[in-house]
């Protein structure tokens, strides 16, 4: 890592790639190796991520020329304030516009004096026609008064001739073929008149209307030419200043636009930076893109006071304090350029940007963003880019809102400079070549192997966090297969217990049984010969019944057994998915999916098959041809021979009642000695159950114990990965320092 080039990114991925497969090498053998296994997977996700943010270091990192991103709200004034500085700094592609933009300007004699003449001479024109509209309005409105007049008077004169020649008589109509009657003369005047004041009224309206006519023409005219002057004004608009700031759409900028300058040797490059309000499918990407490349990051804001977190029910969608921590987190040096809103000159002339209040605000934005950043955050700078973006623009685009507000400020402040002094934007140019841009070489290292530390410092955090859970985790699993193999052992006393009262139960009906059936027969008067056989039927009558009550009840026990110890293995398994959920549930790592099947290869639902059938062939001894019952009945009978045969010659001498009690007696004997032998090998056989239950759950509690052994070499490895993580961060931080 000697060269400080994108050699480093390369130094560190390969680092990363280096122990992922080393500790690919620890997995073991057998099926632990395939449960441990999910470790290294995962820790290949992790390690993909690491290397994909390694990549898009190494892509877009910069080592040659100190890089800002503004980085902050729409409408915050990060383009205004850019802008400032491109015209304050003499941006080579700024000047180039504005060189372009005066030599368009002077071929179009695009000025604000055309623009002005020319908005005069329309609303000049505007006014003439309307007034001569309204004057050629009212003399037609005239001329109809007049010509009804006249007329009227013609009709008036023509009835009244009328009316006279109808009622003359014959000597009168021919004296007026000789002279007109002085209404006849007063009517041919009145024609006359009428005719006259036609062609006058005509004359006169033409006169008017042609008037109106010119004006209306010269009004599109300079209409027309105020559109070429608009036009010529959008051609020019394109190299105009300020094409860079937005309009206040959210989106307005979209991608990251780049400056480059050059200042007393100095080389800088600022960043335009998407506003993070914006439709985050559109600008996430340029704004991480960046964040990445910059060695510092100035949040422009327009709010005197801390940045807000996400509140309220609006789903996912972060505040912009989770914003800036999230895109802000691995920079080095971030400072806060309060852009203090000010449209009124008089505000500026105050010579005091900033009231007690604002300052306050202030003051609370610097220690919020500290907490959230700690070292790298700085301070705030105040300032107000707008006045001073005015002051210094030359090529503004005439009758535009710009223009206008320059003159403004200008004549309400003062000289250029005095709006500098006072908008801040001097001491912030000051404070931008002495303590931001200078020893840029410097930061520059520091900046780059400080956002490879923060890779590597994330993924540590996350197995951190992974150690912690897991450790957790460990415990409660250890705790619960602790409790499920008491609770099996618990469940195997209950089973042998069971057995033992079982066979004591079956053993004790046996001998009650052979007793009813033989003592109702010696109530009868049987001979002893009867009495033996009796005793003999009764007793392999009742044996072969106890070969199966006990071969039903081994049967019955073990897979009540069987039930109790899968229901504990069940619930078991449910906790421990609950504890592996619970650990997922609080995982935070992208795509990294931790989750173990913890049943471990147990199979609740016929668990004991082999155990049981190895115990069924025990009490197969029930279903041989000849019996295991046989064997202690032969020799149960033998003994009432015996004991008969010695007998034999007394009972013959005594009365029928001492026979009976003898046989009832010699009874007792048999099954007593009958009793104890079964009990005997009912005992061998309840014995063989129980060891070969116990080989069983000697298996289950060895599986019960697996999540615990994966776990703990889980665990191992995620700690091998935290260590070796550790020896790269350590070495990062002394490069850093």
């Amino acid at each position: 890592m000697s060269q400080l080039s994108n050699e480093v990114y390369e130094t560190i991925q390969k680092k990363i790639q280096y122990i992922v497969n080393h500790l690919a090498q620890q997995k073991g053998e057998g099926k632990l190796a395939e449960d441990v296994s999910i470790a290294y997977k995962n820790l290949m996700i992790l390690n993909d991520e690491i290397q994909d943010e390694f990549s898009k270091l190494r892509e877009s990192g910069e080592w040659k020329r100190f890089t800002i991103a503004f980085y902050g709200e729409t409408n915050a004034g990060k383009s205004t304030l850019i802008e400032t500085l491109r015209l304050l700094f003499k941006e080579p592609l700024k000047v180039e516009q504005q060189q372009r933009f005066k030599q368009l300007q002077q071929q179009s004699g695009l000025t604000q004096e055309a623009f002005d003449r020319i908005r005069q001479l329309i609303l000049k024109l505007e006014d003439q026609v309307n007034i001569s509209k309204e004057a050629l309005a009212e003399l037609k409105k005239q001329h109809l008064q007049n010509s009804t007049q006249a007329d009227d008077e013609v009709k008036a004169l023509e009835n009244l001739v009328s009316e006279i020649k109808s009622s003359q008589n014959l000597w009168q109509k021919l004296l007026s073929l000789f002279s007109k009657i002085p209404e006849e003369q007063e009517l041919r005047h009145a024609v006359e008149n009428l005719a006259a004041l036609s062609k006058k009224q005509a004359k006169e309206l033409a006169h008017t209307t042609q008037q109106f006519d010119g004006l209306q023409k010269q009004l599109m005219q300079a209409e027309a030419e105020h559109q070429r002057l608009n036009q010529e004004a959008a051609n020019l608009a394109q190299f105009a200043d300020g094409q860079i700031i937005g309009d206040g759409r959210s989106d307005f900028t979209r991608d990251n636009a780049f400056f480059d300058f050059d200042v007393g040797g100095q080389q800088f490059t600022l960043i335009d930076v998407p506003g993070i309000e914006g439709q985050e499918s559109i600008v996430s990407k340029p704004i991480e893109e960046a964040v990445r490349k910059a060695h510092a990051v100035f949040y422009v804001t327009r709010t005197p006071r801390p940045p807000q977190t996400h509140e309220g029910d609006i789903g996912d969608k972060k505040g912009t304090l989770e914003k800036i921590k999230e895109h802000l987190g691995s920079q080095t040096e971030v400072w806060t350029i309060y852009n203090h809103p000010v449209t009124n000159p008089r505000a500026l002339a105050k010579k005091q940007l900033l009231n007690e209040d604002l300052q306050m605000g202030l003051n609370a934005l610097d220690g919020v963003l500290k907490s959230q950043l700690n070292d790298q955050y700085c301070q705030s700078i105040a300032l107000s880019a707008r006045p001073a973006y005015l002051a210094l623009t030359e090529c503004v685009v005439p009758g535009q809102k710009d223009a206008n507000e320059k003159r403004k400020f200008i004549e309400g402040v003062g000289d250029i400079q005095s709006i500098l002094e006072l908008s801040q934007v001097n001491a912030f140019v000051d404070k931008l070549k002495l303590n931001i841009v200078g020893d840029y070489k410097a930061k520059i290292k520091k900046s780059n192997l400080n956002k490879a530390y923060k890779v590597v410092e994330n993924a540590l955090e996350q197995l951190t966090l992974l150690i912690s859970q897991f450790n957790a985790s460990t415990k409660a699993i250890k705790r619960e297969t602790e409790h499920a193999q008491s609770q099996i052992d618990v469940a195997m006393e209950q089973f042998n217990g069971n057995m033992r009262a079982s066979g004591g139960k079956i053993l004790r009906q046996f001998k009650m049984n052979v007793e009813e059936k033989v003592y109702n027969r010696i109530d009868s008067d049987i001979s002893n010969d009867e009495f033996k056989s009796v005793l003999k039927r009764s007793m392999e009558s009742e044996a072969a019944a106890l070969e199966k009550n006990i071969q039903e009840v081994l049967k019955n026990t073990a897979n009540t057994f069987q039930e109790d110890v899968s229901r504990i293995i069940k619930r078991s398994n449910q906790h421990l998915q609950d504890i592996v959920s619970m650990q997922d549930s609080q995982f935070t790592l992208k795509n990294f999916d931790f989750s173990i099947k913890v049943d471990n290869g147990l199979k609740t639902l016929g668990i004991f098959t082999s155990g049981v059938s190895a115990v069924i062939g025990i009490v197969a001894l029930a279903s041989n041809p000849v019996g295991w019952t046989v064997g202690f009945i032969g020799g149960a009978i033998a003994l009432v021979g015996a004991l008969v045969g010695v007998a034999k010659a007394a009972f013959g001498f005594f009365s029928s009642s001492y026979k009976q009690s003898q046989q009832r007696k010699e009874t007792n004997k048999v099954l007593d000695k009958a009793a104890s032998s079964l009990e005997s090998k009912m005992d061998d056989i309840f014995y063989s159950m129980k060891k070969e239950m116990g080989k069983e759950i000697d298996k289950v509690k060895i599986e019960l114990v697996r999540p615990l052994k994966q776990y703990a070499d889980i665990l191992t490895i995620i700690k091998d990965a935290d260590s070796e993580l550790s020896n790269v961060a350590n070495k990062l931080q002394q490069y850093i320092r």
